[in-house]
Parts: structure tokens; C-alpha cells; sequence
């Protein structure tokens, strides 16, 4: 499958390195210092867990090549740069499913309206820290990955992300239309668990009093002096 990846912070550049492992044709694009990182170092991938550093030639680009056509746009980036990936995403040639890849609350509708039946939602089953060239990071067992369609459960593009990402090696489930959280308490519980896994002060809502850590994602080695 030809996948753009559209963020290459964490979660992109984990599940860019591991659909790129697992065969797939998968581009980068990233801009700034982790663009000029990218260029010099390639991928570098850290497994916290497993104590393992791996080394991945990816292709990197700063900005979508015109013609160039992909099966699937991954967009792991934050909630509040969503709409500004509109211009790209409305732009591109083939006019390939995106999926967003994060928190996209209150916003779905907006990108839904503006890209029809390609859009798809997701979050990932990943967490870490950028630590100067290299990117740290664990996978959540107890977490799968999600994705929802917003046209229906069980549509056949949902099945072929799903055997995509299990051979990538990340387990997955589909999250029926229409389903929704009304508390954030969860998501952000997620968030503080992984910042206390790689000894980092939690942000924003995971910083609450009320916002507990899960206990199994919160234990194990931690990294010091890594950079968001």
C-alpha cells in the first residue's frame, strides 16, 4: 500500500516505521528541525521496552509532491492542527482515504464536510518521547488501535486498514459509528500513564487531580533529559 504519513512526531514516525517494516511503500512529511533529522540520521526508532534501537531509510519529503498518488493519508497530527491539513489533504491527486490519527473531538464534522466519504478516524496504540534525532517510544498492549468509519461499521476499508496495521504488528478494533465518550476521563488517563512511563511532568487535562494513571501502561523504564 502507498502511504504519506503527514506528522512526523511520535505516533507518525512509529507507524510510519513499522507499515514501512512490514512492506508497505510509506513517505514522511515533515518540516523544521525533525525534517533536517530525518534527512541526516534516517528513522531512529527506540523501543523503550525492549531496549532496542533501530535505523529505518524512509523517504522524506517537506511538502506533497504534485501527481503523486497514495492508497492512504495517515494525519497523527494534534487536535488543533487538523484543519490546517485541509488545503493538502482537498488537494491531492487520486483523492486517497484519510485517516485521522489522534483526538479529533468536535472536529469530525468539519473534516467530514470537507473531504465526503474519505475521511476515517483512528487513535493510536503508541506513546513516547522525541529524544534529540531518535524517537523513544513503547506500545500499549492493553490499548488497541482504533479506527471508525464514519459511513457505516464493518465497511470494507476498515477491513483492509485492519490487516494492514495487524501486520504491522499493532492489534486493532473498530469502533462502531455513531458510538461516542461523553468523558475525556479515559483519553487523558492514557496521556498522563504514558508521560509517567518516560518520567515527564503530564499537560494540560492530564494534569488534573481527578486524571488517575493505569497503573500497567505507567510502570517501566523511564528516559531523562528526551524533548516533546
Amino acid at each position: 500500500m502507498q502511504v504519506l504519513v503527514v506528522g512526523a512526531g511520535v505516533i507518525g514516525s512509529v507507524y510510519a516505521g513499522k507499515l514501512l517494516q512490514a512492506g508497505h511503500d510509506v513517505e514522511l512529511l515533515a518540516r523544521g528541525r525533525r525534517l533536517a533529522d530525518l534527512r541526516a540520521h534516517g528513522l531512529v526508532l527506540e523501543d523503550a521496552t525492549a531496549g532496542r534501537r533501530t535505523v529505518l531509510p524512509v523517504p522524506v519529503v517537506a511538502a506533497h509532491r504534485d501527481g503523486k498518488r497514495y492508497d492512504l493519508v495517515l494525519v497523527p497530527v494534534q487536535r488543533e492542527q487538523l484543519t490546517g491539513t485541509l488545503p493538502l489533504l482537498t488537494a491531492m491527486a487520486g483523492h486517497p482515504d484519510v485517516l485521522f490519527f489522534g483526538n479529533a473531538a468536535g472536529r469530525t464534522a468539519e473534516l467530514t464536510a470537507a473531504l465526503g466519504d474519505r475521511a476515517l478516524f483512528g487513535f493510536p496504540a503508541a506513546g513516547g518521547v522525541r529524544d534529540g534525532e531518535a524517537i523513544r517510544y513503547a506500545l500499549i498492549p492493553q490499548q488497541k488501535t482504533m479506527l471508525a468509519d464514519p459511513g457505516g461499521p464493518a465497511s470494507a476499508r476498515v477491513a483492509r486498514l485492519r490487516e494492514m496495521f495487524h501486520d504491522a504488528g499493532f492489534p486493532t478494533r473498530e469502533v462502531p459509528a455513531g458510538v461516542r465518550d461523553a468523558t475525556p476521563y479515559s483519553h487523558y488517563a492514557l496521556l498522563r500513564s504514558i508521560e509517567a512511563r518516560f518520567g515527564l511532568a503530564p499537560l494540560g487535562h492530564a494534569g488534573d487531580p481527578v486524571t488517575a494513571t493505569i497503573p500497567a501502561i505507567a510502570a517501566g523504564p523511564t528516559t531523562h533529559g528526551a524533548s516533546r
